[in-house]
């Protein structure tokens, strides 16, 4: 938040007790769950100062996230959310239709491809996780009324790159890379 950027993108899975728990990956230590956040928490410190990203990584965080939206949760919160797993979109698109959800593609997938997947589970958001990025394929994911997010970048250069093509979001682990390209 210190450093004014729109969004922070952290990962959910399903705890033991049926919580959100922010986590890269699933816990299977019950203590050392204990020791990790609730995306509750999250959304109570975020809470009209910043959006949050929520990416859905284990079994059932679409439905459980679409849980702690219609209870008011996140009420307040700018949100996004998405996966690579095409279930979890989908789940998540049944749970809280009105949530702004995304895919992320690896390589492999054709742009016709992501453009479909997009339209069958009402993504707004094409997350090219992947490299290279090229204008042609912004330009076209975007001609298909699609936002396009770029794969992560801590290189100064190449979010100046992804910024030249038109991108709408530019993912970055690091902030300060993104600082100067909003005075631009």
């Amino acid at each position: 938040m210190q450093y004014g950027v729109d969004f922070s993108e952290l990962d959910v899975h399903v705890g033991r007790a049926g919580d959100l728990i922010v986590t890269h990956d699933a816990v299977l230590d019950a203590d050392a769950e204990r020791d990790l956040p609730l995306l509750v928490e999250v959304f109570d410190l975020v809470r009209g100062s910043m959006g949050i990203y929520v990416e859905l990584k284990g079994d059932g965080t679409g439905a459980a996230l679409g849980e702690l939206i219609r209870h008011g949760a996140a009420d307040g919160v700018r949100l996004i959310s998405g996966s690579a797993v095409l279930e979890l979109v989908r789940e998540l698109g049944a749970s809280a239709p009105d949530v702004p959800r995304s895919i992320l593609f690896t390589p492999g997938w054709q742009t016709p491809e992501m453009i479909a997947a997009c339209r069958d589970l009402g993504a707004n958001y094409a997350h090219t996780c992947f490299r290279p990025i090229e204008a042609a394929l912004v330009a076209e994911l975007q001609r298909a009324g699609l936002l396009v997010m770029t794969p992560h970048t801590n290189d100064p250069a190449e979010a100046r790159l992804f910024r030249s093509m038109g991108v709408n979001v530019i993912a970055s682990d690091d902030p300060r890379i993104l600082a100067p390209l909003r005075a631009c």
